[in-house]
């Protein structure tokens, strides 16, 4: 029978010798890791991080902000000049109807902090 011989059997050392190259791998990504890793030092003091019971949280608000990065805002989708703001929050409150009792501020990933925090110190004094 010409052609259909049976192939010689690989010993079990080759079969190994595949497996050497995996190993290699994995020391070497563990030497990295233990060399590249930073361990971050522990806190002075005890940290308790806050703790959700699973309740579903309110989302509603009775007015929505929206701060741009250029650090246009707008009020429920309508734009209103920054420095006008607190007029325009002052003047819902006034409606009766429309009161104000929450208002959740919506800033863009990118927007000026020192803004955002000058506004809402601003939205603070004149709304409490």
């Amino acid at each position: 029978m010409i052609g259909l011989q049976t192939p010689p059997r690989r010993r079990s050392a080759d079969r190994e010798a595949g497996l050497l190259p995996l190993i290699n791998v994995v020391f070497l990504l563990l030497a990295f890791y233990l060399i590249a890793g930073h361990l971050s030092p522990s806190a002075p003091f005890a940290v308790t991080p806050p703790e959700h019971d699973g309740a579903a949280l309110e989302t509603s608000a009775d007015t929505v902000i929206h701060i741009a990065r250029d650090g246009s805002v707008a009020i429920d989708g309508e734009r209103v000049d920054a420095d006008a703001l607190s007029r325009s929050i002052a003047a819902m409150d006034r409606q009766g109807a429309r009161g104000v009792e929450t208002i959740r501020l919506v800033a863009v990933a990118r927007a000026d902090a020192a803004r955002v925090v000058a506004l809402l110190g601003r939205l603070r004094d004149d709304c409490l």
